[in-house]
């Protein structure tokens, strides 16, 4: 028997996507994509946003915060991956009301933990599958008296965790968040530590957090899906509010199939199905940085120096496109100075050598402000 799983990108429930629900409650997620997700036997989503009732809607852009009345438009998904470097971002008390709000509703989730880390273990039809979830980096990192862990890349555990489920005979899925934002390729580091997972056991690795739609690899006998993007965001750029819903069919446990739809967060918040016309530019992108990955496997390294560069460039066009058709061009300068601060930050970022990073160690100052997620 077959067992049918679908991944999604992030999904961010707070900031402009969560005060546009309490003004007036909205359809977010189109019903097409509802339907699509339901024909599936399990449904994985990155839950990139504390849900917390208990204070006050914070004022800080840079805090996703979401409150427990917008899940229920998401029972449609079977777990929520909270390993991300969100999660913290209302301190201890937003993860420990995030679990328990989760819980509440039976939503499962998977990530933060007390004591020792355990996949999150399934059977569909006979089909044994275990989905392991980490992240590499933290906004705001865990005070020493967090109630929670997670695990973190490069963290062996990672890699024990892996071997030991894999022996238990469960077709393993690493859902990592991990990568450089904005960057549609993997940083080379991370996609050693990402293919080194493979070595060990990994079937399928899917990866969240650049912001942007990637590429896949075939590794092996494994199969990597690099950046599914933002599956629900208020991003400034069609580029980031543009994601991939990838469907996979698990059968004698290898991967039988799979295949990515095009989703997109609109002006009005609304993710839907893209047309065809619009779907096939982002699949074609898909597809380019596929075999870009492929041609480039064993110089990869000096690739991604060139590569990045050209990413940096392509998302610093798209944000000022978007900015100005929604904004105008008083609104798009009244935001660039604004948040010059993200601007600076990607300008050097475009110009410097990002190869040896493992994650954007610069995306947070000291006291955890975010300096470029925000555009």
């Amino acid at each position: 028997m077959e067992a049918k799983l679908v991944l999604l990108g992030d999904l961010m429930l707070g900031r402009f996507v969560y005060k546009k629900f309490l003004e007036r409650e909205y359809q977010i997620v189109d019903e097409d994509i509802i339907s699509f997700c339901k024909e599936h036997d399990f449904v994985v989503a990155n839950l990139e946003s504390p849900i917390i009732d208990s204070l006050p809607l914070a004022e800080d852009h840079l805090v996703f915060q979401g409150g427990s009345d917008i899940l229920n438009q998401f029972d449609w998904i079977d777990l929520f991956s909270l390993s991300n470097n969100h999660i913290n971002d209302c301190g201890s008390l937003g993860m420990s009301e995030t679990v328990s709000i989760l819980d509440s509703l039976n939503l499962d989730h998977n990530g933060l933990y007390k004591n020792s880390y355990e996949p999150y273990k399934l059977d569909i039809n006979g089909e044994k599958i275990a989905i392991i979830t980490c992240t590499d980096m933290m906004n705001v990192e865990f005070s020493d008296d967090a109630p929670y862990k997670t695990l973190r890349v490069p963290d062996e555990k990672i890699f024990d965790t892996i071997k030991r489920t894999k022996k238990e005979g469960y077709f393993v899925i690493l859902y990592a968040h991990v990568g450089l934002l904005f960057s549609r390729f993997p940083n080379p580091i991370i996609r050693d530590f990402l293919l080194k997972s493979c070595d060990l056991g990994a079937d399928l690795v899917v990866t969240v957090h650049p912001h942007v739609l990637g590429g896949t690899e075939l590794y092996k006998d494994s199969r990597l899906v690099y950046s599914l993007g933002d599956f629900v965001m208020d991003g400034s750029s069609y580029r980031r509010r543009t994601s991939g819903i990838l469907s996979i069919t698990i059968d004698a446990g290898k991967l039988k199939d799979f295949h990515i739809k095009i989703a997109r967060t609109d002006e009005n918040l609304q993710t839907s199905f893209l047309p065809a016309k619009i779907a096939n530019k982002y699949l074609n992108s898909f597809n380019y940085v596929s075999r870009k990955v492929e041609q480039n496997s064993h110089k990869y390294e000096k690739m991604f120096k060139k590569q990045y560069k050209f990413e940096l460039l392509q998302h610093s066009l798209s944000t000022l496109a978007f900015l100005y058709k929604t904004k105008g061009f008083t609104g798009l300068l009244k935001i660039m100075t604004k948040r010059l601060h993200a601007v600076l930050a990607i300008v050097k970022r475009t110009f410097s050598d990002r190869s040896k990073l493992s994650y954007d160690h610069d995306a947070v100052d000291r006291s955890g402000k975010v300096k470029i997620d925000d555009l």
